[in-house]
């Protein structure tokens, strides 16, 4: 059972769309309301953009989380789903990282399949299907079908439902016929998987399950199949998914009540498949679909308040735009000068101090709500006095061995130029370094780990972040969610190093300032070597300020793990006093690991 739960959590994929379905409708606005709840990621994104709605967030994809082949291919599939340029969006070309794992014959670890399937498909999305990265590993699938016509994660395992899906889908994207022999026999093979519910299982003998219809639907209509031909008496996977949503919109993993492992990690496939589309959900072709979409990122007194990407029409509305996307409050006043913004979340205008905005890095001479914003155009608001400048952090390279130096580069727009920053204080996991007199520091890290990385000085704006990881690191993501008051599992990694944390959302409830909420989280070491976790958080300030693990602050926890060594963490969050800001928050509690 284990296995399969890994499998279902991680070994997912995506894929295309050759017909036009009949759209299955019903249900699908609760779940778009289930899944805006959740943390963003890049299935939540895909299955939004199916679902046509718009002003999704983007900030997270401007780095991405992890070095693995399927973490480049996962982003570049979800940008491309936006009409966004994967090769241009984040702090380094996702196309190109993605083609650096190519070892000639195929793409990530030679031992897994699951990333030369999700690697097609991102190529598939950005125009490079024909590739000699995509068209190896298209031979590489081809060569490691298994005798009963599916294909399983790894080279040599046996074959599963959820990965021969995504390789049907991946090879249909490479070239290969829908009547090829290659894709009804692996068609066949899911089919021998189907049961009396008219469900898929993982495997034929498990029970149904939405991960596993989900991939079924989807690959049946790249393959030009009505799913709902596919009946057990009036029963198909279409009506066997449907069986499991629930009320708040969510769709179960199996039956409600029959699984201790029980979810709704499956709800994002389950919108796409209801929505008629396969993968990818959409392609990037060099034009931008939204003219109207920017850049916005609003820097805090203390930290980081938004980075996205959002309509707008002008540098004001904005902020207002992005207000439910970055779930922050705002104020904006009426004054004998026109519109001001006075206040976001705890930062409130007062003396010197206030909101003031950039466009392009330069401070420009009108009013934020007089400036109508122009292609291109970034926009960086923050709090502080008049006449601080932006700054800017470079690094030789984000993925790096432990003790290999690196050099990074600090610099701040004296509003023509980017100059060396002397003596610039870069916060590296919030410990402060300081740069040479030339703006260099020369860093060496030597403990594995991922490691968040900016300028943030006195009379200066906070650089925007970037995601350093060193070694063999491995990251899960939790989910955090509080409402504030003021009226009164997860799995990943391959075989030899493995982290599972249930549950994979933490919902403190609501909680009014000087209030604290505590849940226990579950981490097991499921990997064959040891491990050594840490944690970090992004996301609203609240947690960032106020989210300790075993009663010390989160940046502190530090917890070493046998292979098979389960432990619990208790994981508390404190409203500070001063937190002025209400309504629903999110954040992300990151807990990763390296092997030791």
């Amino acid at each position: 059972m284990k296995a399969k739960i890994r499998h279902l959590v991680i070994g997912v994929l995506m894929l295309t769309t050759l017909i036009q379905p009949s759209l299955v409708t019903a249900g699908i606005p609760e779940a778009v309301t289930y899944l805006e709840s959740q943390v963003d990621d890049t299935w939540i994104t895909m299955a939004l953009v199916t679902a046509g709605q718009t002003g999704i967030p983007t900030g997270y994809l401007s780095s991405v989380s992890g070095t693995l082949a399927t973490d480049y291919s996962k982003a570049i599939l979800a940008l491309a789903a936006l009409g966004q340029d994967p090769s241009t969006f984040g702090n380094s070309d996702y196309v190109a990282q993605l083609k650096n794992h190519f070892d000639g014959t195929q793409i990530g670890d030679a031992n897994l399949q699951n990333d030369d399937i999700w690697a097609i498909l991102a190529l598939a999305s950005v125009g490079e299907v024909n590739s000699s990265e995509s068209q190896t590993a298209k031979d590489f699938l081809l060569a490691n079908q298994n005798i009963d016509g599916g294909w399983g994660y790894s080279v040599g395992s046996g074959s599963d439902t959820n990965d021969t899906a995504a390789a049907v889908m991946a090879l249909m994207e490479a070239g290969i016929s829908a009547t090829d022999s290659v894709i009804t026999n692996a068609l066949s093979y899911i089919q021998s998987a189907q049961n009396s519910d008219g469900g898929i299982g993982y495997t034929p003998g498990s029970d149904s399950d939405s991960g596993s219809d989900s991939w079924t639907i989807s690959a049946l209509y790249k393959a030009g199949i009505d799913p709902a031909t596919w009946n057990q008496g009036s029963n198909n996977p279409i009506t066997h998914l449907e069986s499991l949503q629930d009320e708040d919109g969510g769709f179960w993993w199996v039956q409600e009540g029959t699984s201790e492992w029980n979810n709704k990690a499956m709800t994002a496939y389950a919108v796409i498949a209801l929505a008629g589309e396969t993968y990818p959900v959409g392609y990037y072709t060099g034009q931008t679909p939204d003219p109207d979409t920017y850049h916005l990122r609003i820097e805090g007194s203390n930290s980081t308040i938004c980075d996205t990407y959002i309509n707008a029409t002008t540098a004001l509305d904005i902020v207002e735009n992005a207000a439910e996307v970055c779930s922050y409050t705002y104020n904006i006043e009426e004054t004998i000068y026109g519109l001001y913004l006075n206040t976001i979340n705890d930062n409130i205008a007062e003396g010197t101090k206030g909101w003031l905005y950039f466009v392009n890095n330069n401070s420009l001479s009108v009013g934020a709500t007089d400036y109508n914003l122009k292609s291109g155009d970034e926009v960086l608001w923050y709090f502080g006095d008049w006449g601080w400048p932006p700054t800017k952090l470079s690094i030789d390279e984000t993925e790096i061995d432990p003790g290999q130096n690196v050099n990074l580069t600090a610099q701040y727009f004296n509003g023509s130029d980017w100059l060396p920053l002397p003596n610039a204080i870069i916060k590296v996991n919030n410990v402060d370094h300081v740069a040479n007199g030339a703006g260099i520091l020369a860093l060496e890290i030597v403990e594995n780990g991922a490691y968040q990385l900016y300028i943030e000085m006195p009379e200066f704006v906070r650089s925007e972040k970037i995601t350093v990881t060193v070694g063999d690191t491995i990251s899960q993501n939790v989910g955090l969610q509080v409402e504030i008051d003021q009226s009164s599992g997860g799995r990943i990694g391959g075989e030899a190093i493995a982290l599972v944390v249930n549950p994979a959302q933490i919902n403190f409830g609501t909680l009014a300032p000087g209030e604290a909420s505590s849940q226990t989280v579950t981490l097991e070491n499921a990997g064959t070597v040891g491990l050594t976790v840490g944690a970090s958080v992004t996301g609203d300030t609240v947690f960032i300020s106020g989210l300790a693990i075993d009663d010390n602050p989160y940046d502190q926890y530090s917890k070493d793990l046998v292979p098979s060594a389960i432990v619990d963490a208790d994981v508390s969050l404190t409203v500070p006093e001063s937190y002025l800001a209400s309504g629903v928050k999110n954040g992300e509690l990151i807990f990763w690991a390296t092997s030791q």
